[in-house]
Order: C-alpha cells, then structure tokens, then sequence
C-alpha cells in the first residue's frame, strides 16, 4: 500500500464523465478518496426508484461495484480493464429517501486481484447501513 492514492476523485470522476452513463442507475460520482478507502455518492433521483420510493437493488449493486473500481484506481491509477471478479451484496433494510453514500475500504491488494468492503447507506444516516458488499476486482 502507498502513502498517496494513485488518482484524485477528480480523476476518476473526469474518467466516468468520459464513459457515458454505463450504469443506467442514475448519477453516480466518486466524492472522496484515501490511501485505502473511497466514497462513491448515488444522487437521489425518482426516475429510477421501485414502486413505493424505494432505491432499487441494482442502483446499491451500482454503488458497490464502483466503489470496488475506483479501489483498483487508488493503487494501480484508471486501469479502465480491471473487472468485477466477485461481489456479494447483503440488503439490511429498505434505501427510501435520500442519496446513497458508498464507503469502500480496501482490505488486500494481491498480485492480481484487489478485495474491499464496501457499506453503504442514505445520506445523513451512516448509523443505519442499508446494504453491506464485499468485491474482488481482477486486474488486467
């Protein structure tokens, strides 16, 4: 692990710019990143919510697995290659009424593939985690 991430946010998020909306869940952008840690943000939007307002399960998937890439970005720089190898994603209780904030924690980082921990919850609420994913990210 180095003392310095390898990008900014600002990095990857021009990088995302570039990519087009890939996702199809709405605007997604990294807010933060660490040596070891990052912060994805899902800006609330009704367009893309289940019926009874609530976030659907593959916009958290969608905050996860971003948060999983742009963990490979803070050590290896954009490898845009790097690609989902795992990622298992456990519902806690139902996302409703705000944008989900992303925390990914990079817990290995081996020859080839990168595992983190990523919690997710609605903004202003991190005591109430919504879903809680683990990834593997195999690098190119």
């Amino acid at each position: 692990m180095t003392d310095t991430p390898a990008v900014t946010a600002d990095e990857i998020n021009a990088f995302l710019a570039e990519q087009g909306d890939f996702t199809k869940s709405g605007p997604v952008h990294v807010e933060s990143v660490g040596t070891d840690d990052v912060v994805v943000r899902w800006t609330y939007d009704e367009s893309v919510l289940r019926p009874g307002g609530y976030i659907a399960g593959p916009t958290l998937f969608t905050v996860a697995d971003l948060c999983g890439w742009a963990l490979t970005f803070i050590s290896e720089g954009i490898t845009p290659m790097a690609v989902t190898w795992d990622l298992h994603i456990t519902f806690l209780r139902p996302a409703i009424g705000g944008d989900v904030i992303g925390v990914g924690r990079r817990l290995k980082r081996g020859r080839k593939l990168i595992y983190g921990d990523i919690e997710m919850y609605i903004d202003g609420n991190p005591e109430k985690p919504v879903a809680h994913a683990t990834v593997t990210y195999a690098l190119p």
